[in-house]
């Protein structure tokens, strides 16, 4: 299994908050408004949604699969080499890499 790093650098420069797969889910985008709203501390990994290569699967529904994942356009997958990984994208339904 691939050690993602879970912190503040990754979750920042992670592109699934604004991810098309996730846009429709209201779950996803409350958990993004309450995320920008705080500062400090790295929030708990089920408040944010996002970073799902090192976190798992979302806990939240309404998400569409049907859309394009961007996972490889992200620079986390690329420094972590995801895409020689399982799954290699769509982390929030499918779980983390490994």
């Amino acid at each position: 299994m691939v050690n993602i790093d879970y912190n503040m650098e990754n979750i920042k420069r992670c592109l699934c908050p604004g991810c098309p797969v996730q846009a429709k889910s209201e779950c996803v985008q409350e958990k993004l408004t309450k995320m920008k709203s705080e500062k400090g501390d790295i929030p708990a990994k089920e408040d944010v949604p996002g970073v799902y290569c090192s976190t798992g699967k979302t806990t939240c529904d309404g998400l569409d699969p049907s859309q394009m994942c961007q996972c490889g356009k992200c620079e986390v997958w690329k420094e972590y080499k995801l895409g020689e990984c399982e799954p290699g994208g769509y982390y929030c339904a499918k779980g983390e890499a490994r």
